[in-house]
């Protein structure tokens, strides 16, 4: 690959990062345009019927979340504690809400300070819970947030122990509430049931949502490249995301027959996942100050004399690890984006975890990926080497052909296309091998920035956790070595402006990797070290 191929790749790295990160934070798909492509889905028979018992159901009423948050502060409001082997938390008896929820394997920060992250909180800054129930007709009296639900039954809550809660309205509706663990488990179940003992029937709307104060983002992370932060969803097979801030200045509802909604984090997720049947319901992302809601609501329901009706939601909170999400079987991986290269990122995703199984060591498992990844390739960049190494020979005859034919560019692209001619020397033979490995790259690329795997992983020696920064610099250091080395090995720049730039690139990649995640430094750095010796093992033999 000739220094101007190096140059342009090495400038469209540049811009990709730019612009993937900028469409990552501030280009989220028009709400209109996907609406308009859930609807397409339809036919028009069934869209009419079901729509129109879902215009009929409206998100609940803001009720005014500043005040629950002092409500659930109370000392004497009854808690519930949960513990699964993954997970533990509290449900409020006040609306009986999933009111925290902390991850027990995955802390703030390295041991031994670090401590389990609370991912949801009854109060304060932090405020995110989870709440569900029913919707009716003007007059029917309901359990709302200021409700104080009463547990069925006592003893620990956990897996094979669920918890119900039940309130009356004492008008002939019995309103029940069971929450339901697995062990090892970040899924779990919220089932709302009524039963219906007056002598008159009911109109009820099934809601769940996820309210939430938007997160504080550290700068470091907001200017790293990432994928979406914030309010999505998948529904109908289609990924719906919307930006806080365009939350705060309209609500946003999308209608659909099945999917999931919920809050994105970098690493971790909260989504809720409605009945699949039950044709369409109406999803909504809007804006009840200070918090961020994300729900569905479900068409009319008609709950006749001694009836009951149940309706079971699906609650993942846990993290956005690929294996974890594909089991499911809820189509969550589809909270992770990988961008451009998404179907080559979910591969080499699921061959890095393989290795690690083996080796148990994600450092180890990148530079065994790196080595499978190079081995691949290794035909095509052996064609390149040999190439640039061709071309670096025939560097001073080229130097001959500029100064005797200075003043007459066309004979000078004449004789130079008849000098590699006559040489059996492609000039882009360097260069379109590497243009195919790109997508490879760029696809690991974003896999090491995003994957939650790599988070607090440890490699050896000072590297404790692969996710951040090395903290001695150690190993941007040495990527900018190699490709110091790299630059001296390839044909120098007839341009001695051109010349300068090169030898300069590696200053500014190592400048720019200083903040970069462990994992991904390594990555490059090894490329590097076996592009290196590859590309001297073609230039000794090719000397011989």
């Amino acid at each position: 690959m000739d220094q101007r191929t190096l140059l342009a790749i090495t400038l469209s790295f540049l811009l990709l990062i730019v612009f993937q990160t900028f469409s990552d934070l501030y280009l989220a798909p028009p709400p209109q345009a996907i609406e308009q492509q859930v609807k397409e889905t339809q036919s028009i028979e069934q869209k009419v019927q079901e729509q129109a018992n879902v215009d009929a159901a409206k998100p609940p009423q803001p009720q005014h979340a500043q005040a629950h948050i002092q409500e659930t502060a109370s000392a004497n409001e009854p808690r519930f504690e949960f513990d699964n082997g993954v997970m533990s938390g509290q449900i409020s008896s006040l609306g009986a809400t999933l009111s925290q929820l902390k991850f027990l394997k995955y802390l703030e920060q390295l041991p031994p300070e670090g401590k389990p992250i609370e991912f949801m909180s009854a109060a304060g800054a932090n405020l995110f819970f989870e709440e569900s129930g029913f919707l009716g007709e003007t007059g029917t009296e309901l359990p709302t947030r200021k409700s104080v639900w009463s547990r069925v039954g006592s003893g620990k809550i956990g897996p094979n122990a669920p918890l119900t809660l039940t309130w009356d309205n004492g008008k002939g509706l019995r309103f029940e509430k069971t929450f339901t663990f697995q062990s090892g488990s970040y899924l779990l179940s919220s089932s709302d049931r009524v039963i219906n003992t007056s002598d008159k029937p009911v109109t009820l709307f099934h809601f769940a949502h996820f309210a939430r104060i938007e997160p504080k983002v550290d700068e470091q992370q907001a200017m790293a490249m990432t994928d979406f932060h914030g309010p999505m969803g998948y529904l109908d097979n289609v990924r719906v995301q919307h930006v806080y801030e365009d939350l705060k200045k309209q609500d946003q509802r999308i209608s659909a027959q099945e999917g999931w909604a919920g809050f994105s984090d970098k690493y971790f997720l909260a989504a809720l996942v409605p009945e699949q049947t039950g044709g369409m319901k109406k999803f909504y992302f809007d804006f009840d100050e200070p918090t961020h809601r994300i729900g569905v609501v479900a068409g009319k329901q008609e709950l006749q004399p001694g009836a009951t009706l149940e309706k079971v939601t699906k609650l993942y909170v846990g993290p956005k690890e690929l294996r974890t999400l594909e089991m499911s079987e809820l189509k969550l991986e589809r909270s992770i984006d990988y961008g451009w290269f998404h179907f080559l990122a979910v591969p080499l995703v699921k061959v890095l975890l393989f290795f690690n199984d083996f080796l148990h060591n994600y450092g180890m498992a990148i530079v065994l990926l790196t080595v499978i990844i190079k081995l691949l390739f290794f035909p095509l960049a052996t064609k390149s080497y040999r190439s640039m190494n061709a071309m670096k020979k025939l560097a001073p005859k080229m130097e001959e052909l500029k100064k005797l034919y200075a003043h007459d560019k066309a004979l000078l692209q004449q004789e130079t296309m008849r000098m590699y001619q006559d040489n059996k020397v492609n000039p882009l033979g360097g260069c379109l091998p590497i243009v195919v490995q790109i997508p490879v790259f760029f696809a690991l690329y974003k896999v090491l920035f995003l994957s939650i795997e790599m988070r607090h992983a440890p490699w050896i020696l000072w590297i404790h956790d692969l996710s951040v920064m090395d903290p001695y610099y150690v190993l941007p250091l040495l990527m900018g070595a190699s490709m110091m080395v790299q630059t001296k090995l390839n044909p120098a720049p007839a341009d001695p402006v051109q010349a300068k730039v090169m030898l300069f690139l590696p200053v500014i990649f190592t400048v720019m990797f200083l903040s970069f995640p462990a994992g991904l430094v390594l990555y490059w750095l090894v490329n590097n070290v076996l592009s290196i010796a590859q590309q001297g093992y073609i230039m000794k033999k090719e000397s011989n």
